[in-house]
């Protein structure tokens, strides 16, 4: 059985202090405190230094299915792509469109994604802007929220290649989830896994069976997409 840290920070605790002193009530009006109590009240210590906090956007992540697995490199004889570092990584920083087409072109092809499609993810979700930050708290250019962010390995969102190859390669788990369905996994994109599967849709004629279904915002992003991609 493994012993957590806690537990370990609660036995140096105890070890550290002197023994309780035995006090009669009539000289101090008080009980000494029962040995179980004071157990407790150190566990409770020791256990507050550790917490960790949830964030808002972490719980939705979890409630709409956002992605939670953690990604360990690409199978078969594909190679995981090593990005320098980029201008534009931090807020406040520029990258010229073309720059940023390049990249896309890159990654896509390496990870076996149309670049068109990622091409028009980045412009619905950021209009190619690096620097960009969601009033929900997404951020960079494919819009990733912190949580998925970390799934996916992303260190810095708004480093422009770091945070295309982590869209991308969402997108393409999401392409595979449904088998290359592109109006599923672009509504999976936007209103998260969880709210597509729960409604039954894993096929694009599902999706314009049931699209009223999904939130209007959702509507409109596929529709402004595949309108690009198709005509």
């Amino acid at each position: 059985m493994s012993i957590s840290p806690q537990y370990h920070a609660l036995i140096g605790a105890l070890q550290r202090m002197q023994p309780y002193p035995s006090l009669p009530d009539e000289q101090n009006g008080l009980a000494a405190l029962p040995q179980a109590d004071l157990f407790q009240d150190l566990l409770a210590q020791e256990m507050s230094k550790n917490q960790r906090v949830i964030s808002a956007e972490e719980i939705l992540a979890d409630l709409d299915g956002s992605p939670t697995y953690v990604y360990s490199g690409l199978s078969g004889d594909e190679e995981e792509l090593q990005e320098p570092a980029a201008s534009g990584s931090t807020p406040g920083g520029t990258i010229s469109r073309d720059a940023i087409m390049a990249k896309i072109n890159r990654i896509a092809t390496a990870y076996g994604v149309d670049p068109k499609l990622v091409r028009e993810v980045v412009r619905a979700e950021s209009n190619f802007n690096p620097n960009a930050v969601s009033r929900a708290g997404a951020k960079g250019l494919m819009q990733l929220m912190d949580s998925t962010a970390r799934s996916l390995h992303v260190q810095n969102p708004f480093n422009p290649d770091e945070n295309i190859r982590g869209g991308t390669l969402f997108l393409r788990k999401l392409l595979q989830k449904y088998d290359g369905n592109v109006k599923v996994a672009l509504a999976a994109y936007n209103a998260g896994p969880g709210r597509v599967d729960r409604l039954g849709i894993d096929t694009d004629e599902e999706f314009e069976a049931k699209a009223q279904q999904l939130p209007e915002e959702t509507q409109r992003y596929v529709d402004k997409i595949t309108s690009r991609l198709y005509g």
